[in-house]
C-alpha cells in the first residue's frame, strides 16, 4: 500500500490494483479492478468498437467522473484500431486523483503508453494527439459539475453520444446523484442524436431519478460483486433490458426509492407525487 495522504494504492481481492480516497473512504472499480470494470461497463457493454466502426464524423464522449483516468484510458485503448475522430471531454472537481495515479503508474498499468499525454493533460487541461488509427482531442473541465451544466454556456458543450457515469457513491457524493442534476444533463443532450449513459450504480433511487429525468432506463451488466448495474439512454432502442412492470412495483414497495431533490443522502420510500409521474413514464406505458 502507497499513501499521499488523500490518497492510496491498495491492492484488490483478485490482485490489481486501485486508488482509494482517504476523504470518501471509498476505492475506485473496487470490485474487478480499474481496466476489467472499464472494459465490462463501458466497452463491451456499449459495443463500442462497433458503434465506432459505423460511425461518421466527430465521436463524443463525456467522462464525468475523471477520477483516476481508467474509464477514459480504457476506452481509448480498445478503441484505438477504428480510425475517425474522438472528442473526449472529462469533467472532475480535482484532478489530484490522477496526479496521484499517474505517480503510481507502474502498479496501474492501463496508464502504459499513455503517460505522455495525461502529463500534457495534467499541465494543460488539453491535448490533442493520435491514437493509433484516431485522432483524440481530450479535455478536462475541473469544477464543480452539477453548477457547469447549470450555466447556459453549458449549451455550447458538444452533444455526447457516451456518457461514462462514474461520481463517487451516493452516500458519498450525493449532488451527483439527484433528480435535479440528472433533469439538468438530460436537457443538454440533442434529441437526434442518441446517447446513452452507463453507471455502476443500481440502487432504485438512481433509477428512479434518471426515469424522472427523463431518460430510459434498464439493467446494466454486472459488474464484480454487483449482479446488475445500470444503463440510460435518450433513446428506448439503446436500451437491451429495459426496467419493466414488475421493476416498477419493486420500486413502489421499495423503502429507498424516492430520488434525491437536494444534495444531501437519505433514504426513503415514493411520495404519491413521485409514484404519480413514475407510472405515467413512456417506458412503462
Amino acid at each position: 500500500m502507497s499513501s499521499s495522504g488523500a490518497y492510496e494504492l491498495v491492492r484488490l481481492r483478485n490482485g490489481a490494483h486501485s486508488v482509494r480516497s482517504q476523504a470518501h473512504g471509498e476505492t475506485m472499480h473496487p470490485g474487478l479492478g480499474p481496466e476489467a470494470e472499464a472494459e465490462a461497463l463501458y466497452v463491451t457493454q456499449l459495443r463500442l468498437v462497433e458503434r465506432l466502426r459505423a460511425h461518421q464524423g466527430e465521436f463524443v464522449i463525456w467522462d464525468v467522473g475523471l477520477g483516476a483516468a481508467a474509464n477514459a484510458l480504457t476506452v481509448l485503448r480498445a478503441t484505438r484500431e477504428m480510425s475517425g475522430s474522438v472528442r473526449l471531454i472529462s469533467f472532475e472537481h480535482t484532478l489530484e486523483p490522477l496526479r496521484f495515479a499517474l505517480g503510481h503508474r507502474s502498479a496501474l498499468a492501463y496508464f502504459a503508453g499513455y503517460e505522455t499525454v495525461v502529463e500534457q493533460l495534467l499541465s494543460e487541461n488539453c491535448v490533442e494527439f493520435q491514437n493509433g488509427q484516431q485522432h483524440v482531442r481530450w479535455e478536462c473541465q475541473v469544477g464543480d459539475f452539477p453548477s457547469r451544466i447549470r450555466h447556459p454556456d453549458a449549451r455550447a458543450l458538444p452533444k455526447p453520444h457516451v456518457i461514462l457515469f462514474d461520481p463517487w457513491s451516493p452516500a458519498k457524493n450525493p449532488a451527483m446523484w439527484s433528480a435535479p442534476l440528472f433533469a439538468d444533463l438530460f436537457s443538454l443532450l440533442d434529441p437526434a442524436r442518441p446517447c446513452v449513459l452507463p453507471t455502476y450504480s443500481r440502487s432504485t433511487m438512481t433509477r428512479v431519478a434518471l426515469l424522472l429525468a427523463g431518460f430510459r432506463v434498464g439493467a446494466g451488466r454486472a459488474a464484480g460483486q454487483k449482479e446488475q448495474t445500470t444503463i440510460a439512454a435518450n433513446a428506448p432502442e439503446l436500451i437491451v433490458e429495459p426496467l419493466d412492470h414488475r421493476w416498477l412495483e419493486r420500486a413502489q414497495r421499495s423503502p429507498s426509492a424516492e430520488p434525491l431533490w437536494d444534495p444531501v443522502y437519505r433514504q426513503a420510500p415514493l411520495t404519491p407525487v413521485t409514484w404519480e409521474w413514475l407510472r405515467r413514464h413512456p417506458q412503462f406505458e
